[in-house]
């Protein structure tokens, strides 16, 4: 009975993830919805601050506004509007919630030919209809695809992260980078630095030994990613380097981070957000992981070095970032650079 509804399909809901990296690694299961109904309506539930990550996405007809975790008054509104809505297809990516394993329950119950799927977990698969297993040590990416396999959507032999900058983006990119007297057309080394936990926090120091060494050694300027709270950690970079690098920590969106990245020949970063966003980017990546499997969470790419040792450093008691040498990374990050035709390592184009 569920194979007949699934023919007939006209409007798709996406409860989609949380945070940067994973809703970046669910595009190629939107890909692949939109393959297998091209004539739906996709819409995709995500929370406001990543907005930026999918307004763009070519395969996303629809973004609709996740409401807070604290905010009960805006969820159960949430819940009576994606009833009212008259889905053919839910697909949970939040198969831990038991608010959104209800609310998808509750809208399925107004509409007998809703199909509702999730990927599997004890605590909620009793409230939809079809539950996808989620396979240890493989790729994320892989396991948003086994949903779009249940559901008969093909995906691509080489699935790929999507992220497109806006127009807007990219104009405060150009002005962004005019204002403080860098030619707008400049490529750059990116550096991210942020992480959310201490095992995953590569030390400051390090990060500004590459930067500075790639700088002399590729002839390119270093740009400097991250968030507000990595200002600090930004400015550490800043005072450990002879030459002078673009800071944008702190100063530019989502939206913006994408624009950015997209001037980008490499990026060295920690286990993070922008990370993945390079990928979507196509920038190549030199990944250094702490406690995150990388089989798992690592960047989704070929073009890509993750650095990792299974030892933790004296203080730490997971595997950790503080391990990892700067000369690691740096050798990692030239094997990895490849300029772009006219440019050798250290020599401008003329």
């Amino acid at each position: 009975m569920i194979a007949e509804r699934l023919q007939n399909v006209k409007r798709i809901l996406v409860l989609n993830r949380n945070q940067i990296g994973d809703c970046l690694l669910t595009t190629p299961l939107l890909r692949a919805l939109k393959r297998g109904y091209p004539g739906a309506h996709l819409a995709v539930a995500i929370p406001e601050p990543r907005r930026d990550l999918l307004a763009t996405n070519p395969h996303v007809d629809e973004i609709v506004i996740r409401p807070r975790r604290d905010r009960w008054v805006d969820k159960f509104q949430f819940a009576i509007d994606i009833r009212r809505r008259d889905y053919d297809l839910i697909i949970s990516l939040q198969e831990k919630s038991l608010f959104y394993a209800w609310a998808t329950y509750y809208a399925a119950l107004a509409r007998s030919r809703c199909v509702t799927v999730a990927l599997d977990h004890p605590r909620t698969r009793r409230y939809y209809q079809q539950n996808v297993p989620i396979q240890p040590d493989r790729h994320e990416v892989y396991k948003y695809l086994d949903i779009a396999r249940l559901i008969h959507c093909p995906a691509e032999q080489s699935p790929v992260l999507e992220l497109q900058p806006t127009k807007d983006a990219r104009a405060w990119v150009r002005q962004f980078v005019s204002d403080r007297g860098v030619d707008p057309d400049t490529r750059f080394i990116a550096i991210n630095p942020g992480a959310t936990m201490e095992e995953k926090r590569w030390p400051v120091e390090r990060f500004a030994e590459v930067a500075e060494r790639l700088h002399q050694e590729l002839g390119l300027p270093v740009m400097i990613l991250g968030g507000e709270e990595d200002r600090e950690r930004a400015a550490g970079i800043v005072n450990g380097m002879t030459h002078r690098p673009l800071v944008t920590a702190g100063m530019a969106s989502l939206a913006h981070t994408a624009a950015l990245l997209e001037r980008c020949e490499l990026l060295v970063t920690g286990d993070t957000g922008p990370m993945h966003m390079a990928v979507a980017m196509a920038v190549p990546v030199v990944a250094l992981f702490g406690p995150t499997n990388p089989l798992k969470f690592g960047p989704f790419s070929r073009n890509k070095v993750v650095l990792r040792h299974d030892e933790p450093c004296e203080t730490c008691a997971l595997p950790c970032t503080h391990t990892i040498t700067a000369e690691e990374c740096l050798g990692a990050a030239m094997k990895l650079y490849n300029p772009p035709p006219g440019r050798r390592a250290g020599v401008e184009r003329r």
